[in-house]
């Protein structure tokens, strides 16, 4: 099988904060790409498509960890504990 992106439809998916694509369901996409492009059987402009797609999906999941990391911090702020990287 060959992965066919879904580009336009991932991107509103982005852009408009849905809360369907989470954290583990854009994981996923992401490996599929990325064993897809490993493989190589796939043309150019496909791979390149995929390639863009892979990349605002790991922008994604980048946001997605961090607002993760910024409300742990701020509950742990609140009890008192301190979660620092320092």
């Amino acid at each position: 099988l060959q992965y066919v992106p879904q580009r336009k439809f991932l991107r509103g998916m982005i852009e408009m904060g849905n809360d369907n694509l989470t954290f583990e369901s854009a994981l996923k996409k992401l490996e599929e790409i990325a064993a897809t492009l490993e493989k190589g059987d796939t043309d150019l402009d496909n791979a390149i498509t995929l390639y863009q797609e892979g990349m605002e999906l790991t922008r994604y999941c980048s946001q997605k960890l961090e607002n993760a990391k910024q409300k742990i911090t701020l509950l742990s702020e609140a009890e008192g504990n301190d979660c620092s990287d320092d």
